[in-house]
């Protein structure tokens, strides 16, 4: 029965035209660990494998995984497969608490990013850090999708195969510019390695952690740079959230807002604005 439900949800994630690359390999991982621990799509085993996902996994891991399951149930269901999502009759599990992101300010990203002497390495960081791409958007880029004339580049493989254009400041242009005049080989994709293959991931990332290891005594992370992004424009350069959020390719504004690092000068002068017209004399 398992091998039916497994075959017809691998079927639904491949056909399915709204999932990103991502989103597609992310499911069907989901639904081949489903299958290998629950005997059937009924109301008891899958309370024993949400007790086994608790068991295993982190909070938001277990909460993303139950809501990508229900949302293929839902389409089991619409193609008859299912009779009832079985995941709508079992209580969810509390909702964890938005993640605390870490606070790095554009200078010490900056300074961090300033130390890498990989050319590729440095070029890929400073654009995440003046455009807020995500580490895989940026990876997917090609020299296609830049345009100096206009200054912008186009993400084609946004979240959610969600499209958007970024604008380039100067200072990234003559970054780019410099890095595919110079540095960069012949290839498709915009960050290629010496040897004109695409940058691994681990080893990319690795060598941000390193440097902001030995320079700061903590961990920047190529995600940490999308909120300095945010954070930066929002708080010092006063750039309104709808802009904040189209720029992140955000569809919500309240996910938007949770990039947005609170700044404790900003609280403390907003609890100073709080004057009382009249003091109350003291007996």
């Amino acid at each position: 029965m398992m091998t039916f439900y497994l075959d017809r949800l691998l079927a639904l994630i491949e056909a399915s035209p709204t999932y990103s690359r991502l989103t597609k390999k992310a499911y069907r991982s989901d639904v081949r660990h489903l299958c290998r621990h629950a005997t059937a799509l009924d109301i008891p085993s899958l309370r024993r494998y949400i007790t086994l996902l608790h068991t295993t996994y982190a909070p938001t891991t277990v909460a993303r995984r139950i809501h990508a399951l229900a949302t293929l149930f839902d389409a089991l269901v619409a193609e008859r497969s299912l009779a009832k999502n079985p995941l709508k009759q079992i209580k969810k599990p509390a909702r964890p608490s938005p993640k605390l992101r870490t606070a790095f300010s554009y200078p010490d990203a900056r300074r961090v990013i300033d130390t890498l002497t990989d050319e590729t390495t440095y070029a890929f960081y400073f654009l995440l850090l003046h455009t807020g791409l995500r580490f895989s958007e940026a990876h997917q880029l090609t020299c296609a999708d830049l345009d100096f004339t206009e200054r912008q580049l186009f993400v084609r493989h946004g979240k959610g195969d969600k499209s958007r254009f970024v604008p380039l400041n100067d200072e990234l242009t003559d970054v780019l510019l410099r890095y595919i005049e110079t540095e960069r080989p012949d290839g498709e994709f915009l960050f290629l390695t010496d040897q004109g293959r695409r940058l691994r991931p681990d080893t990319t990332r690795k060598q941000l952690r390193q440097a902001s290891e030995v320079l700061l005594g903590r961990t920047l992370r190529p995600h940490d740079l999308r909120v300095t992004f945010a954070t930066t424009l929002y708080r010092e350069h006063q750039t309104d959230l709808l802009t904040v959020m189209r720029l992140l390719g955000h569809s919500d504004a309240k996910t938007t807002q949770q990039y947005i690092l609170p700044s404790a000068e900003v609280a403390r002068s907003s609890i100073n604005r709080l004057t009382p017209t009249k003091h109350r004399r003291l007996v």
